[in-house]
């Protein structure tokens, strides 16, 4: 029987699975994230409006297409996860997988985000199925390394915190870089425009970001074997109730997150009447998230994760429908509204991701395997699911409602774009801070049931 918990290697460093990762070492595994989010947020933020409104395409055919674009995540999602845990040799078990979706990523973000002067339906659904498969290559193996650099209940939110922080930082260049190529240059500021530079941006930070982690970051050399088939893994999954509502309560606030990412351009220039100046706006609420998020992580550290989560969960409750009182022009209460909102989402990722590695340690005790990846999946299938499913819904349905993206829409029309944008999210964050209320683990929870797979093994060895 290995010993439990295993070291940690990170670097040149060999540091125990307890013990604080350096800052150095830190900052170095969280670049991808960077460089991900560069290439994976113009999907939903830019790409609906550019796309209907700068290329010709139904609003409508432009949802179904990206939802449909992550149908393939079904077969992609558990498979790359349940191979990656099984994938042995002299370069890891995660970096070779990350090392080939890197690749197909940077490809596919630079065809979507600079498309030619004429585009069409499937151009759109083959680069999105192609940049969604080098998300999933990236994404899964590396949040399953993070969920294994260390065994501390705190330190897993430091990981998760500083990999966040650099997503936040990925979200404020998608908008900062246009805004400020369009003051200094006249080009920039259209949402189009911008779309082109963040492609040129992802075919430089992708490669360059994401092999400086596989360079500089070593994997854990003492993993155990994963032996267990496919359908085993997905069925003891099942049985996790701690698992399970957490994975249901992320669920429903990343359905809220993404429709409201999905319909936030339209809410933007049309209700607000700031289209030039959306990018500008957004920043205030990703520079909040940057701002909130040490904050909500020192909250994590004092009161624990889950009232933590519950609280920006409250939050995003009370501030949402506060978007249902402005109207054309409140450019200032618009930024003002949106600072709450970043704020309330501060906390979201990084203390879910922490959470999440602490089940993940609870399943891998109880099977005797370290099968991170094969969870990774399935939380990476519904993130991407659900937010498929928002935009395949939203856009839609504000159609069928008779909005559209070309203009020309009645006062009714605007006030339904509202109520669209503002009330499915509304509700979808309500759920959740009901679901994740009655999550379990918690710091001294997650010790004694240490102490009690310790007994066991302790038992084991002796009879062997």
């Amino acid at each position: 029987m290995p010993r439990w918990p295993p070291s940690c290697e990170v670097g040149t460093d060999l540091t125990a699975a307890h013990e604080p990762i350096p800052r150095r070492k830190l900052v170095l595994f969280a670049l991808p994230e960077y460089a991900v989010y560069l290439g994976s947020i113009p999907v939903a933020l830019y790409l609906p409006f550019v796309y209907a409104k700068d290329f010709g395409l139904e609003l409508a055919d432009v949802g179904l297409i990206l939802m449909l674009a992550r149908v393939s995540d079904v077969i992609t999602d558990p498979l790359i996860g349940y191979l990656s845990d099984r994938t042995g040799g002299r370069f890891g078990r995660r970096k070779p997988w990350m090392a080939a979706g890197c690749a197909l990523m940077t490809a596919s973000a630079f065809m979507l985000f600079n498309p030619p002067g004429a585009v069409s339906n499937a151009y759109l659904l083959i680069g999105s199925v192609c940049l969604w498969l080098g998300w999933t290559l990236i994404n899964i193996p590396y949040y399953a390394w993070g969920a294994e650099l260390s065994d501390s209940y705190h330190e897993r939110t430091r990981i998760t915190g500083w990999r966040q922080a650099f997503a936040f930082f990925g979200n404020v260049s998608v908008l900062a870089v246009p805004v400020v190529a369009g003051q200094v240059t006249g080009y920039g500021s259209l949402p189009r425009e911008g779309l082109t530079i963040i492609g040129f941006m992802a075919l430089i930070a992708l490669p360059v970001m994401i092999t400086a982690t596989l360079v500089g970051v070593r994997e854990r050399a003492d993993m155990r074997p994963v032996r267990s088939p496919l359908i085993g893994n997905l069925r003891v999954m099942l049985r996790n109730g701690s698992f399970l509502l957490l994975f249901f309560g992320f669920l429903l606030q990343s359905l809220g997150t993404g429709w409201g990412s999905a319909t936030f351009m339209l809410f933007a220039a049309y209700v607000i009447e700031a289209e030039a100046q959306t990018q500008a706006i957004l920043l205030g609420y990703y520079g909040f998230n940057v701002i909130s998020l040490p904050i909500w992580v020192a909250i994590a550290q004092r009161i624990g994760k889950k009232p933590t989560w519950v609280a920006g969960g409250v939050l995003f409750v009370f501030v949402t429908p506060l978007f249902l009182l402005l109207g054309g022009g409140d450019l200032g209460w618009f930024f003002l509204v949106l600072a709450l909102y970043g704020i309330a989402g501060g906390n979201f990722a990084a203390i879910s991701m922490s959470m999440k590695a602490d089940v993940i340690e609870i399943a891998s005790r109880r099977s005797g395997e370290d099968i991170a990846a094969s969870y990774i999946a399935v939380w990476s299938l519904g993130q991407k699911l659900v937010g498929a499913l928002a935009l395949g819904m939203a856009l839609p349905l504000l159609q069928a409602l008779g909005f559209s993206a070309d203009g020309g829409n009645s006062p009714e029309d605007i006030r339904m774009l509202s109520y669209v944008y503002v009330l499915p999210p509304w509700l979808c964050y309500a759920l959740a801070v009901v679901v994740i209320w009655r999550y379990p683990i918690s710091a001294t929870r997650l010790a004694r049931i240490r102490e009690r797979f310790d007994r066991r093994d302790a038992r084991r060895a002796a009879v062997a």
